[in-house]
């Protein structure tokens, strides 16, 4: 038998969700536990194809990958966010996951399943299949506990007219929708991407958590704190971020002894290119898996990148543009084939920690924005929705650890305002206060992993409840 329990893990079905669960996994069985990792059928097949180089397996040193349909056609993208999110409340409904349970108990007698972390926007309902087994539950966050924080009050923001019924700000300026939270643009609350549907969908998550009463954060205390405290008043919050390969937390070693299950494959190339270029030189671009672009905007940071004068990485995946990759202008790589490299997806833990990084062009996706802290590097911020503006916020205003990209009138980010935030971030004064600040921020993140940090002790404090019922 198992001593270390059998945890059931369910991301939800986006990479920047996979990653820091697979994360959690690995750390459960480096504790004894077996780990079942339930994936959609689609994103199970997608990382099954990218990882030929790195194969992954459905029994995985400990970890046991499991899929079921997504309850879309096999020929929809998954680019709607809102309409797949509704699909899962069918296909991973609660009597979904009591069968699955049911079928790993019967086929497994001395491994039953002994407690479920389900990401927190697809946990609905599940609170009484754990009190039918009775065991341990917990919803993951992936995002900033603040982020988790103002969708947990959204009922008391609309009780109290902060919020229209609809979700919809009362004002168009900055307010302090919470008291432990830096005040907020309209346009940053996390709902107002997907409308009415990601809106009920932020209330449902803040009653299940409200139910479930224990919420597992990829973040830590010193990071936010104050919010920490705040929902604490409310619910059990375990802040036991920075969840990252402790390769990269250690030592910043250049591969990880652990594969994540990406959806691309990465080009490792770029990583021989990196070592060509002088320290703190490469303007590192990537914009994560789910942000599309217009062709003009394309353009605009082509001619930005030029402008710059600085050597650079781009990340041209797929997808960047509806109906596949964008085109890069005419001449663009003539002008600049001695300092650029252009990639499909890369290696990005690898890329952060190189030491030629001079900075990182990101969509604030909480996953992207904790490595480049881990690693030390600064941000220019252009986030494109749901909380990736909530981040920017505390990126540039609280943090100071990076500065924003404005756009246009036109929701367009123009080449000069591109070339004016490296130089300013890399040349600059603004950019000697940013890099002391992310340089504290790192340092803070590793040492909070160790043994006595907040993150250990949140972590063991979590490991105790998951072992608590095999102890009894």
């Amino acid at each position: 038998m198992n001593m270390g329990g059998h945890a059931l893990l369910i991301p939800l079905p986006f990479q920047g969700h996979i990653n820091p669960l697979m994360q959690l996994a690995w750390k459960l069985v480096s504790h004894g536990f077996l780990v079942t990792f339930l994936n959609t059928d689609f994103n199970h097949n997608r990382i099954m194809q990218a990882n030929t180089r790195n194969p992954i397996h459905n029994n995985w040193d400990g970890i046991r990958m499991v899929s079921i349909p997504d309850g879309l056609p096999p020929d929809d993208k998954r680019t709607n966010i809102p309409n797949l999110l509704q699909a899962l409340d069918n296909s991973m409904a609660p009597s979904v996951i009591k069968s699955l349970i049911e079928e790993i108990n019967e086929r497994e007698e001395e491994n039953k399943i002994t407690g479920i972390i389900v990401d927190a926007m697809t946990c609905f309902g599940l609170k009484a299949v754990a009190d039918f087994y009775q065991i341990p539950l917990f919803a993951f966050h992936a995002s900033l506990v603040a982020n988790c924080t103002i969708r947990y009050f959204i009922p008391r923001l609309v009780s109290i007219g902060t919020l229209a019924q609809d979700g919809a700000p009362k004002e168009e300026k900055k307010v302090r929708y919470i008291p432990s939270m830096p005040p907020l643009r309209s346009g940053d609350l996390p709902w107002l991407f997907g409308g009415e549907k990601m809106f009920k969908r932020c209330i449902q998550m803040g009653e299940s958590i409200k139910q479930i009463k224990r919420v597992l954060t990829n973040s830590f205390y010193e990071l936010e704190g104050p919010v920490v405290e705040e929902l604490s008043r409310e619910v059990e919050v375990y802040p036991i971020g920075p969840l990252i390969p402790g390769e990269f937390l250690e030592g910043v070693k250049r591969s990880p002894s652990k594969a994540l299950p990406s959806f691309w494959a990465d080009d490792v190339e770029c990583l021989e290119w990196l070592d060509k270029q002088s320290t703190q030189s490469v303007i590192y671009v990537s914009f994560g898996s789910l942000a599309v672009w217009s062709q003009i905007q394309v353009e605009e940071f082509a001619a930005g990148l030029e402008a710059a004068l600085r050597p650079f990485l781009w990340v041209v995946r797929s997808g960047l543009m509806e109906g596949g990759k964008p085109t890069i202008p005419p001449g663009f790589l003539e002008h600049v084939r001695e300092r650029i490299c252009i990639v499909s997806w890369a290696p990005q833990l690898q890329v952060l920690s190189h030491p030629c990084i001079a900075c990182f062009v990101t969509h604030c996706g909480w996953n992207s924005v904790q490595e480049s802290i881990t690693m030390g590097v600064p941000m220019l911020c252009s986030p494109h929705f749901i909380d990736q503006f909530l981040n920017r916020t505390y990126i540039v205003d609280v943090w100071k650890i990076g500065l924003p990209l404005e756009s246009n009138k036109d929701g367009i980010i123009e080449k000069g305002e591109i070339a004016r935030a490296v130089d300013r971030l890399l040349v600059g004064e603004d950019g000697a206060e940013i890099r002391k600040h992310v340089t504290k921020l790192m340092r803070s993140s590793r040492d909070v992993v160790k043994e006595g940090g907040s993150s250990f002790n949140s972590y063991s404090k979590f490991l105790h409840q998951m072992k608590k019922q095999l102890l009894d």
